[in-house]
């Protein structure tokens, strides 16, 4: 997680006095949150000035332009004349002025531009007066088409001379914004507050921060507190609420909008803006609701945390619809939904111009229950990421109180209700006990108690030391789901200490020995041997599309279906590496006409007696580690596909394999597909990818695969390799070619020849025929035959002998005839 956060701001929160950025960014890096980027805010108006427009006269060349005369301070002795087309420009204004050498963007589209000296329709131009998107300003003063920015109205209380550089202006040209990863587990750090306690611990700086508290701000009230009913409130441990009447909504004031924009949020208006500073600043999200759009129940407002009803649907405050179901938790008022609670509020409940009684929620829920519902609904947001990290209930109060707070100094009004407070039990705070001289076994250096105890105060912990050198902590509240032993308590005083003042010693002693996991190994080796054979190894998802699945020839159906997909393309587990392959060689055909690619990869199986009627699964499915492969080099493709998987086999040690040919039909070519069989196992599917599935994947040539279930080749794999001398005795040489029928396959004829007599040591076919000269249904084969016997040398009568033993075995077998 990445959180944005202004150093400037960081400062009323904690003392940095004599601290530079790039200090803070170090020492913050070498022992808590570090920070990735530093963004200078006010470079971008470098040579933006705050101008005032003295006199406006028509342009003789142009109807929809005008001359401004504007004073731009002490660099020009009299006002400059600057060419201008706003719609709202007029005299005695204060305008942003972009001067010559100043970056813009032409009406807020594409990149920066310098600017230089211009003359636009016959009349010279001294600058630019800038729309607030032209100098990247536009989320903080929106406004509409062709309208300059207007620092009068957009600033009320501005007092600054012409001249004055705008940065300074709007208090940008010191601050700069810095990019800070926060590790998930450390959602407490994702706000001001956090950061300002973790900086205050980490560089001995003084913690600045007290927050407002609701009895400070709220009295006992006569009017009657909102209602609040929680149905489960595993889901909701915590729901508090306050009524605040006599407000006036509208824009929020410019350190309001600059705080957020620094934080990379956009202004809305002064309640919205209320709820996302409280977040930013104590990482606790809130919501606003209109009190006069809620149904109202017997007693006034009602608030109901439960789960949605059938057919429930919400229009969100993104202007879509959500149709829920009986597994979302909803804020109701007395009919129906308001708002999805942790993940994002609903329109008809929302603030507006025209609001004057608002009810102000702070909650807490359940973090799985937040993060299923925003996946379920493909909807995020600032908060959902938040609650779904875990947040205290003890947040609660400070949060409330804080918006409170900033509600009666900016909207006026009054608190209309006493606090409603709704738990599921009394909070009780975890505790756990270190022994010191366990801390410094543990983390390799003697670190003083004083100095240990003081670490874990600094970070809020309370502490009390037992014995002579027991220390018991109790964790504060922001961290209660993120400390959960006294093993985190020594983590804490480790990072703060500083890991680089840890002496770097090397451990002595035996290394573990750790058992050979023998599917690893051949799997390291079978990829060792595809790029060895000139394969290039692919990546991809385990998941796949209904439209990829549908192109290969397979049906979805039987895969897994992803409950909550990230996009349409991530629908099913897939159940083969094909599709997958033939998607990838489709997107590089342009690129790379050759391509011979493998992924090795587990694919997954519906569970064997996972499902019951009418419900989900309930286990992990089965998995398989397969192999495939892709080969689009030509013609000849599927043999160089045979040929390379054969390589593999004698490269793993596997040996009497049978080859037949490929019984199914729909994805491979009926006539170029065969299957590897060892002890009757399938250990391989090879061939050419039938045309019709290649012209789904509109790839232009011919495509050969390959498929081998990893579980299966690994089973018969051997490391162990049998060294047979070569003779000394030579070989002799037959070549015989046999008639037989078209649909005998070539491996039965060669076995059938080794078997007649063990001196046959190699058959090695060289030709095939079919045609002219031989009967329908009748086919050709020719081979070179190879005698050997490692004890003397075979003469012809008893080479001629096994030869026509083994045409004798062909005979009967396969009705062979000699051609």
């Amino acid at each position: 997680m990445n959180s944005l956060v202004s150093f400037d701001r960081l400062k009323h929160y904690v003392n940095l006095k004599g601290v530079t950025v790039e200090e803070f960014a170090r020492r913050m890096a070498l022992s808590g949150p570090a920070v990735e980027k530093i963004h200078p805010v006010g470079e971008m108006l470098n040579r933006v000035v705050v101008g005032h427009v003295t006199d406006i006269r028509k342009h003789p060349n142009a109807d929809k332009l005008r001359l401004a005369m504007v004073d731009v301070g002490a660099t020009h002795a009299s006002p400059v004349q600057i060419v201008c087309g706003g719609s709202n420009l007029k005299k005695d204004q204060w305008v942003a002025v972009a001067q010559v050498g100043a970056k813009v963007r032409w009406h807020g589209v594409g990149d920066w531009v310098k600017l230089t000296p211009a003359t636009i329709r016959g009349e010279k131009s001294e600058g630019m007066i800038c729309a607030a998107n032209e100098i990247g300003l536009a989320d903080a003063f929106p406004h509409a088409e062709r309208e300059i920015l207007d620092l009068g109205v957009a600033l009320p209380d501005i007092k600054v001379k012409p001249g004055t550089p705008l940065a300074d202006a709007l208090g940008l040209t010191d601050d700069v914004v810095m990019d800070i990863e926060v590790t998930s587990n450390r959602v407490d750090a994702m706000c001001m507050v956090g950061l300002a306690r973790e900086a205050s611990a980490i560089l001995g700086k003084k913690f600045l921060w007290s927050g407002a508290t609701l009895p400070r701000l709220v009295r006992a009230q006569r009017a009657t507190p909102v209602q609040v009913k929680i149905s489960d409130r595993r889901l909701c441990p915590r729901y508090m609420a306050v009524r605040v009447s006599g407000v006036t909504n509208g824009p929020s004031p410019w350190w309001m909008k600059r705080r957020l924009a620094s934080a990379g949020l956009n202004s809305i208006s002064r309640l919205v803006d209320i709820t996302n500073y409280v977040m930013l600043e104590l990482a606790q999200p809130m919501h606003v609701f209109d009190t006069a759009k809620l149904r109202m129940g017997d007693k006034g407002p009602e608030i109901h945390v439960r789960l949605a009803r059938p057919r429930e649907k919400i229009q969100a405050l993104n202007n879509k619809e959500y149709a829920l179901d009986d597994k979302t938790l909803v804020i109701a008022d007395a009919e129906k939904p308001v708002a999805i609670a942790g993940v994002i509020g609903g329109e008809r409940s929302a603030v507006g111009e025209k609001t004057e009684d608002v009810i102000f929620e702070a909650a807490t829920f359940d973090p799985v229950s937040v993060r299923r519902t925003a996946r379920r609904l493909n909807v995020y947001s600032d908060s959902q990421l938040r609650f779904e990290k875990g947040l205290s209930t003890e947040a609660l109060p400070f949060a409330l109180a804080r918006a409170v707070e900033l509600t009666l100094d900016l909207c006026g009004g009054h608190v209309a209700s006493a606090p409603t407070d709704v738990r599921a039990g009394k909070y009780k705070a975890a505790a756990y006990s270190i022994t010191t001289a366990d801390v410094d076994r543990k983390i390799g250096v003697e670190i003083p108690k004083s100095k240990q105890v003081g670490i874990l105060r600094d970070l809020g912990f309370k502490v009390s030391v037992r014995g002579r050198g027991t220390i018991h902590a109790v964790v504060p509240w922001w961290r209660d789901h993120d400390v959960e032993s006294g093993q985190d308590l020594v983590e804490e005083i480790a990072r703060v200490y500083g890991y680089a003042n840890i002496p770097p010693i090397l451990p002595v002693g035996q290394p573990v020995r750790h058992r050979r996991n023998e599917e690893l190994a051949w799997e390291d080796r079978l990829r060792t041997v595809a790029k060895g054979a000139g394969l290039a190894e692919t990546y991809s998802y385990s998941f796949t599309s209904d439209d990829v699945y549908r192109k290969a020839g397979y049906d979805p159906s039987v895969c897994l279906h992803v409950q909550n997909p990230l996009t349409a393309d991530f629908t099913f587990m897939r159940t083969t590496l094909l599709p997958s392959l033939l998607q990838i060689v489709a997107e590089n055909e342009e690129r790379y006409r050759n391509q011979k690619l493998f992924e090795v990869a587990k694919v997954y199986y519906p569970g064997t007696g996972n499902r019951e009627p009418g419900t989900g699964w309930k286990e992990l499915p089965d998995e398989a580690l397969e192999m495939g492969c892709a080969f689009l080099v030509g013609e000849e493709g599927w043999r160089e596909a045979k040929g390379f998987v054969e390589h593999l086999f004698h490269e793993l040690g596997i040996e009497d394999v049978s080859w037949r040919r490929n019984a199914e039909v729909g994805f491979w070519h009926p006539g170029r597909s065969v299957q590897a069989f060892k002890d009757g196992k399938l250990i391989a599917s090879v061939g050419e990818v039938s045309p019709a599935i290649v012209s789904n994947f509109k790839i232009t040539g011919r495509v050969a695969m390959v498929d081998c279930p990893l579980k299966e080749v690994f089973s018969f794999a051997t490391a162990t390799r049998r060294y047979a001398p070569p003779s000394i005795f030579p070989e002799s040489k037959r070549d015989l070619a046999v008639v037989v029928d078209a649909r005998v396959e070539y491996d039965d004829i060669a076995r059938t020849i080794r078997r007649t007599d063990s001196l046959i040591v190699n058959v090695e076919w060289f030709d095939t025929y079919q045609g002219r000269g031989l009967p329908e249904g009748k086919k050709s084969v020719a081979m070179h035959l190879t005698f050997a016997s490692p004890e003397r040398t075979l003469k012809t009568e008893d080479v001629d002998a096994m030869l026509e033993k083994a045409v004798l075995g062909l005979k009967e077998k396969f009705k062979a005839e000699i051609r």
